[in-house]
């Protein structure tokens, strides 16, 4: 019982970073290109998000406790330690963005994504100024935030923690699946609705 509790809370927390990637990306929209849409989804989840954050979890760990796929790493100097963390999560995440990024136009024959535009990019699928600023939220959310929303699902009662989960899990995966099919075959991104945010004041001062 203890083990599903457990998977079903990282499971909850996985499905919380799918919903931040999913706002994070609208803001950058909004702030870069004057608008916000559905990013391709039925739902505001963007499951790549939650999936990297597993993954992240597995490689490196946390920066209070980091490991390399389970071997634990005894840096003491607690600067340091963040340090390496930070550069490690930006690698994998620069290698994970271009990774996606020829995957998707190789097989949906579109670009999702482009950065040629900004300074210091690596393709046009990433860049170091924005996998800097992915890698300082991922090395906070996983500093300050994963083990107490980690703790907070673990309390719930186990009935309601199991069908909330199986409920978001299962709409978040059929909505990537479907999602993805349907980028396949269109060849395309899949735009359902789109908010103008070029009337905001912090995009007019961007712009100006």
């Amino acid at each position: 019982m203890m083990k599903l509790t457990n998977l079903f809370a990282l499971c909850m927390v996985m499905i919380i970073v799918s919903m931040l990637g999913f706002l994070v990306e609208n803001i950058w929209l909004a702030m870069t290109k004057g608008y916000m849409d559905n990013r391709n989804m039925c739902f505001p989840f963007l499951i790549g998000y939650g999936i990297a954050m597993l993954l992240i979890l597995l490689i490196i760990g946390t920066p209070k406790k980091m490991w390399i796929f389970g071997k634990l790493l005894r840096i003491q100097n607690r600067m340091l330690r963040i340090l390496v963390y930070f550069l490690v999560v930006m690698m994998c995440i620069s290698v994970g963005e271009v990774m996606m990024g020829v995957f998707v136009e190789k097989v949906c024959h579109f670009s999702w994504w482009d950065y040629s535009r900004l300074p210091l990019h690596i393709t046009q699928y990433t860049s170091i100024p924005t996998s800097m600023m992915f890698a300082s939220m991922v090395t906070l959310f996983m500093q300050h935030c994963l083990e107490p929303l980690f703790h907070f699902f673990v309390k719930w009662d186990y009935d309601v923690l199991r069908t909330i989960t199986i409920v978001l899990m299962g709409i978040m995966i059929g909505d990537f699946l479907y999602s993805a099919h349907l980028m396949y075959k269109t060849g395309g991104m899949i735009r359902r609705w789109q908010v103008d945010m070029t009337g905001n004041r912090l995009y007019k001062r961007l712009h100006t």
